[in-house]
């Protein structure tokens, strides 16, 4: 039987990020076909057990909601603004072409953005698939921004950032925060858009920023309790 990265992720009750970041870094047996990964289930269950892993391949997805707190991914792209046509031939000319947008950043700093974004993307590929990279500065509260923000950026052509998948990638969304506990939110509320491929689907459209600010204020909205009665 053969697995999916989400089936994967699923079945082992991790996180998806993590088990693309093993991937990187060959830590969990997989077979790659052109741009898809992925598992032989038999293998995988003793690749589980010397790691002492729980497995179960038949694990139902718990359903998502993005939960409302006081960090807001619209307020924060309100900050970064919405971005088309970033030119560029390679992920440092376009991280260079972008950050030249961003009114957040002063002009003197800008260089210095640009730099930790191609130091971060050296260490390993913010390209998740899909289509889409998330680049940031590997030590966010190092820029000195007093808000948070990101910035969505439409390529003017797909760039090779050595995804996971191996799709080039045509949106990024940079994302700066003051904190590493303010960007760790900011991303975990980014990357449960991105796993909706309805949202994909939104972005393949490069849609403008007005809706893609609807869209994401629609996505923010906190799930209904399961158990409230109807009155």
């Amino acid at each position: 039987m053969k697995l999916s990265i989400d089936q994967i992720a699923q079945a082992l009750d991790l996180p998806q990020g993590k088990i693309e970041r093993w991937i990187r870094q060959g830590r969990i047996p997989l077979v790659r076909h052109d741009t898809i990964c992925t598992f032989d289930q038999q293998t995988l269950e003793r690749w589980a057990l010397q790691h002492d892993l729980k497995f179960h391949p038949h694990r139902k997805p718990q359903p998502e909601c993005m939960q409302a707190d006081d960090i807001s991914l619209t307020a924060a792209l309100r900050n970064g603004g919405v971005h088309h046509g970033v030119s560029g031939e390679d992920t440092d000319a376009v991280f260079q072409a972008a950050v030249e947008r961003l009114a957040i950043i002063p002009a003197l700093s800008k260089p210095h953005l640009v730099q930790k974004l191609i130091e971060r993307e050296a260490l390993t590929s913010t390209g998740i698939g899909k289509g889409v990279a998330i680049p940031h500065p590997r030590e966010p509260e190092s820029l000195g921004v007093e808000s948070p923000a990101v910035a969505a950026c439409f390529l003017e052509a797909p760039i090779d950032f050595n995804a996971l998948d191996s799709r080039p990638v045509s949106v990024m969304f940079i994302l700066l925060s003051p904190s590493v506990q303010m960007h760790l939110q900011l991303l975990s509320r980014l990357s449960y858009c991105l796993r909706q491929e309805t949202f994909i689907a939104f972005l393949d459209r490069k849609p403008d920023e007005t809706a893609l600010l609807a869209q994401l204020s629609q996505m923010e909205s906190p799930c209904e309790p399961s158990d409230r009665r109807q009155p």
